[in-house]
């Protein structure tokens, strides 16, 4: 095997070179292909079913089981910046429903960079301070004798995450997991701006620390380069869930009449607990996959509806809506879309999000993520090449009949994504995946199950759409917004691999396209990474631009003239290869 030199999480994946060629059903064929590598791992590394991560997360869930069963205060803190801390609120969220029923005081906390408007939309910047990171891990430590940390961050590079872990790792009172999917000594060893120290040197610090795991199977990279909001995201709810249940049954607090029969003779064995659950997640992505031409038709209708400069809308209830909403919040960071072509809603707004009475959708529109707010604001505008997808149980379809009804009055693509749902005809939709699920034999929590189908097709429907809509050349994504330092370095990466440049024609190309110049400036070279994100953020074709210019064959001004004549990337390069 060649020597592995960049992150494995942000390299192109072998399987997918033509992705953006494929018809929408072999997209979701090329999903398929990749997210079996969750479970199964990638090259010679270490995969979540190996030997050598059972220990590891074996040794988590008995110090997380530790910390439940210690008689003071306490604290599990889960932290992320972007996809990340968007699932650190939906874990600490469903353990805290957990402990609660099994008559526990709630002790689950999360932390996202950038706080909560972050769960909605990117917070710029946010995830490049280390410093800012150990302040919001010190408050929400609170007073607590004991913490469990888990701080996630798939590529191990976000800065946020390093503060947190390397001020954790000084202090008794913290037990920490680093959960991610690099080995070690590909964690990012580029010096963090303000620190004196870089993502690496963390690494180093807690690999062989006594209060302290690396929870790290690597599954290789991602269908769409450095979309870690795909795999990494799934992998992230899978080890944290299957963690956290049986740590709490470890603890006792979750008895093992909860689990199927197939386990209970086995329940306290962690070894085979751990894999079983392991296992069953796995099922559950093959029995998602067997519905692959009717996710395929919703990836085909949500290119059509950005083709269109329309929307796709997710309505969906409790957590299933949550993860719409997540998924919704994570297309324009991923894609550079318009923040409106995809959203997310729920009957409860943000008191559902939170599962807490705070809200913040007077904050702004972009905030205002109610089903309410949907039908004042969107209702009355949806189009014919608009696409509505109803999520969740089939409840969902009587609950709403009066607003399904409205939204078929005005002709709008009608779809959902139904987990279980008892009949197979839907009059008025225009297709409907069916999550097809057999409780028997699955672990006590039967939901947490669906709602990974549920995140498995929503991410394909997405960034189906967006492969569809030209955002995509080759497996790399081309039009990302330049929000932080890992997306910066992304640029130059992508740029250096599509059209054969150096690392130093990419950084002059970046530059030009950020500051809408031919001649960057001396103070332009010169300015920290922080500057140029303050400047590139959502702006429009930062990395198209960047790209055509990087080529030689383009200024400023006729990279923006060729775009807006074609917008497929590829087919621009591969057009002036061949004159």
């Amino acid at each position: 095997m060649a020597r592995i030199k960049n992150s494995i999480t942000e390299i192109p994946n072998a399987l997918t070179t033509d992705i953006d060629l494929a018809s929408p059903t072999g997209i979701v064929q090329f999903f398929r292909q990749v997210d079996s590598q969750i479970f199964n791992g990638w090259n010679i590394y270490e995969g979540m079913c190996d030997p050598e991560f059972l220990k590891r997360m074996k040794k988590a869930v008995m110090a997380a089981a530790r910390v439940l069963t210690h008689k003071g205060s306490k604290k599990i803190i889960i932290s992320g910046a972007g996809t990340s801390g968007r699932l650190a609120m939906f874990l600490a969220r469903t353990f805290n429903r957990l402990a609660r029923q099994a008559g526990m005081d709630p002790c689950f906390d999360y932390l996202i960079a950038g706080g909560d408007l972050a769960l909605i939309k990117a917070q710029e910047g946010a995830e490049d301070d280390p410093h800012t990171a150990q302040k919001d891990l010190e408050r929400a430590a609170g007073n607590a004798e004991k913490i469990f940390y888990v701080g996630v961050t798939c590529g191990f590079s976000a800065p946020y995450i390093a503060g947190q872990l390397d001020c954790a790792a000084e202090d008794e009172k913290y037990f920490s997991c680093l959960v991610g999917f690099n080995p070690p000594e590909l964690a990012r060893k580029i010096i963090i701006e303000h620190w004196d120290k870089n993502f690496s040197d963390v690494v180093r610090k807690i690999r062989n620390h006594p209060r302290c795991v690396l929870l790290n199977p690597v599954h290789g990279p991602e269908a769409i380069t450095g979309s870690t909001r795909m795999k990494g995201g799934s992998a992230t709810k899978i080890i944290c869930e299957v963690l956290f249940t049986a740590a709490m049954i470890r603890a006792r607090i979750i008895s093992p009449n909860h689990l199927a029969p197939a386990i209970k003779s086995q329940a306290w064995d962690l070894d085979h607990l751990i894999f079983t659950m392991l296992r069953q997640y796995e099922n559950t992505r093959v029995d998602v996959y067997r519905e692959r031409d009717d996710i395929a038709r919703l990836v085909e209708l949500g290119g059509q509806a950005l083709r269109h400069k329309k929307h796709i809308y997710y309505i969906g209830a409790d957590t299933y809506g949550i993860i719409g909403t997540v998924d919704a919040s994570e297309c324009p960071p991923t894609f550079g879309a318009r923040f409106e072509d995809v959203r997310g809603y729920l009957p409860g707004g943000w008191r559902e999000l939170l599962d807490r009475s705070d809200d913040l959708s007077q904050t702004g529109p972009e905030y205002q993520i109610s089903i309410g707010d949907f039908a004042r604001d969107k209702l009355p505008h949806l189009s014919q090449e608009d696409l509505v997808v109803i999520l969740g149980g089939e409840e969902m379809l009587t609950i709403h009949e009066d607003l399904l009804e409205k939204i078929k009055a005005k002709e709008a693509r009608l779809c959902a994504v139904l987990v279980n749902p008892a009949y197979n005809d839907f009059p008025g939709f225009d297709a409907v995946v069916r999550l097809r699920l057999d409780p028997a034999g699955l672990i006590y929590n039967y939901d947490v199950l669906a709602e990974f189908g549920m995140k498995l097709v929503l991410n394909a429907i997405t960034t189906g759409a967006h492969i569809l809509v030209g955002k995509i050349y080759q497996n790399r994504m081309i039009d990302l917004n330049i929000s932080n330092t890992k997306l910066f370095h992304r640029t130059l990466d992508i740029i250096c691999s599509i059209v054969g440049a150096d690392r130093e024609t990419a950084l002059l190309s970046t530059l030009k396209s950020i500051y809408k110049t031919d001649t960057p400036t001396e103070e332009h070279f010169n300015a920290p990474v922080s500057a140029h994100i303050m400047q590139a953020t959502w702006k429009d074709k930062i990395v198209p631009r960047a790209l055509l210019m990087a080529t030689g064959r383009f200024n400023y001004q006729q990279a923006g003239e060729a775009l807006a004549r074609e917008p497929i990337v590829r087919a621009i390069i591969e057009k002036i290869a061949h004159e």
